[in-house]
């Protein structure tokens, strides 16, 4: 009977440890909401706006020196030699391929600026988050705003405390 109990006792410590490792406290987050919450979040868009503009007027004018080539070429066609017509062709099609480069470059810088800007807030919000699940004791903090959490009934929501952290109203 004595074996029995210190049996009992010992199999009940030992799932009482293993319960006490296996607790696991699940939190989630939007962080897209969390961004677009952010003070410099208007200062950062503003900026990508203005730079967008700069981009988008270059390549206006490159489309309108393509516009203008075309329209002299077809102007002067009927005057223009075998040669001439290659020359002006050769000179448009030229045009055209530095347009396509300059819009791939567009893109390019943009999304440059766009993580450049972005990165600082990024940095903030992770340290936020970082420090709310560390003082909640928190095993797992899921981004509901990436589409991978199916179910979010369960765990806590830390979106006001990171906000709190922050000094987010």
């Amino acid at each position: 009977m004595r074996k029995l109990i210190l049996t009992f006792c010992a199999v009940m410590a030992a799932s009482m440890a293993l319960q006490a490792q296996t607790t696991v406290k699940l939190g989630h987050i939007d962080r897209q909401a969390l961004m677009l919450m952010l003070p410099e979040r208007k200062a950062a868009e503003t900026k990508m706006q203005d730079f967008a503009k700069t981009l988008d007027a270059r390549l206006q004018a490159m489309g309108q020196e393509y516009q203008n080539k075309v329209t002299d070429a077809q102007s002067r066609a009927e005057n223009m030699t075998k040669t001439e017509q290659q020359v002006a062709m050769r000179e448009i099609q030229e045009l055209e391929q530095r347009i396509s480069d300059a819009q791939e470059k567009a893109k390019d810088d943009l999304s440059k600026q766009e993580n450049e800007l972005l990165a600082p807030m990024v940095e903030r919000t992770n340290k936020a988050i970082q420090d709310v699940a560390a003082e909640g004791s928190f095993t797992y903090i899921f981004d509901t705003s990436a589409g991978m959490v199916l179910y979010a009934g369960g765990g806590t929501d830390i979106l006001p405390q990171v906000k709190t952290k922050l000094q987010i109203p």
